[in-house]
């Protein structure tokens, strides 16, 4: 399977994760509905689900820690922590590209910009940096292991110091069709961007494959159960959306040099999301939306009133 990466939940901090739903050991019985903890039952007695997030759970039985749930879904194909030959592969076809384009642009990877102690900028050392016009540009290339408050202060650094931003996550694979579960900084670079996060595969270049997290759903199954008056109650199936667990929906793929431009953007928090975006310089592309508005607004609306 493409992209069949995936990660148990239950063994990393779920603020990186971006679900608390099974912390306490305790998830959803799919055909009951009944919450359950770890310690009282057994991978056949399944399926399980995260209240929160809907993503399908399954339960760990371990002897060096105890019993608990974690959460099963595909995940994108990152670079992984101390993977650094495709990310050292990403700035350098990148600046290549990008200097050959724009000679007089001094593009460079990992050019030092020392700390200015009077405005209180940190020193910087982008991944690739240049100018494409009159415009000065960074490119970071997006490691797994930096966290959401890092992306936001660095962001914030290269804004007083006049630059655009732009972030790239590069892929060890095609990220493929089918639903996965974006990581906290996936999502977080997805609300940077208007709704897309730009992706990267060796060879090309610098054109970038901007993908918008489409809503993605599971069916919850038909079930019956006896009322105590012994009257037969019936549910019947239906399709439920995923909070977290999304559907990759591709746009044409956008070349850095001239299908992107300056854009200023104001502060603001995601609809679903608990860390301010704020306000900051980027390298925006130019294209419309792609994505089906009406769907992403009835899913926003079910989930930000409980519906």
């Amino acid at each position: 399977m493409v992209g069949a990466n995936t990660d148990d939940a239950g063994s990393q901090d779920p603020h990186d994760v971006g679900c608390y739903g099974l912390v306490g050991g305790v998830a959803t019985k799919t055909v009951t509905g009944e919450k359950v903890h770890a310690s009282l039952v057994s991978r056949t007695q399944g399926p399980f689900h995260c209240a929160e997030c809907l993503t399908d759970a399954v339960v760990r039985k371990c002897a060096e820690r105890i019993d608990h749930f974690a959460h099963k879904a595909r995940l994108s194909p990152v670079v992984a922590r101390g993977e650094s030959s495709l990310h050292r592969n990403c700035k350098e076809e990148i600046c290549n590209a990008l200097k050959a384009r724009f000679p007089g642009g001094s593009w460079e990877c990992e050019r030092p910009i020392k700390a200015n102690k009077l405005k209180k900028i940190p020193a910087l050392v982008p991944d690739v940096s240049g100018r494409i016009g009159e415009k000065p540009v960074v490119i970071e290339v997006q490691a797994s292991y930096l966290t959401v408050p890092k992306i936001a202060k660095r962001a914030l650094s290269y804004r007083a110091r006049g630059c655009a931003i732009l972030w790239i996550v590069p892929l060890t694979e095609d990220l493929g069709t089918e639903n996965f579960r974006p990581r906290l900084y996936e999502r977080y670079l997805h609300s940077i961007y208007f709704g897309r996060t730009y992706y990267w595969l060796p060879g090309d270049g610098i054109l970038l494959r901007p993908v918008h997290y489409g809503v993605a759903y599971r069916y919850i199954d038909a079930s019956e159960w006896p009322e105590p008056g012994g009257e037969l109650q019936y549910a019947p199936g239906y399709e439920k959306p995923y909070k977290v667990v999304k559907k990759p929906v591709y746009g044409k793929r956008v070349n850095i040099a001239y299908d992107f431009h300056w854009n200023e953007r104001a502060e603001f928090v995601p609809w679903n999301e608990s860390k301010a975006v704020p306000r900051l310089s980027t390298w925006q592309d130019d294209l419309e939306v792609w994505w089906d508005r009406e769907e992403q607004d009835a899913f926003e609306r079910r989930y930000t009133y409980n519906a």
